[in-house]
């Protein structure tokens, strides 16, 4: 398994536009993409600092999709107003997801 990360900074604003944007256009697009494992969507309002974390089968699927995760952080940008300030990626070396992760207070 692989991961892709992306930090963004913004102002409050431009983060709940961001939020928005990422449940309206950017999860359904990634959840379509070959070889897509999964992806989550963090935001750290205090702190004015958002992370994604898509989770890919392999290098090569996340490699195959490259392109599209960079116009997808384009238009993001674009939309928002966020600044994408670093991106990352990353060989998965372990996992514990017991119960599963909880959202908004929601089990998934």
């Amino acid at each position: 398994m692989y991961a892709r990360t992306s930090t963004w900074s913004g102002s409050p604003e431009a983060l709940e536009k961001w939020a928005l944007h990422v449940q309206q256009s950017v999860a359904p697009m990634v959840a379509g993409l070959p070889g897509n494992a999964g992806a989550y969507f963090f935001i750290d309002r205090p702190g004015g600092h958002a992370l994604t974390l898509t989770l890919w089968d392999s290098e090569a699927a996340a490699a195959a999709t490259d392109r599209t995760a960079d116009q997808s952080r384009d238009r993001t940008v674009a939309a928002t107003g966020v600044a994408l300030e670093r991106r990352g990626s990353y060989a998965v070396v372990g996992a514990g997801t017991p119960k599963g992760p909880d959202i908004d207070g929601e089990r998934m």
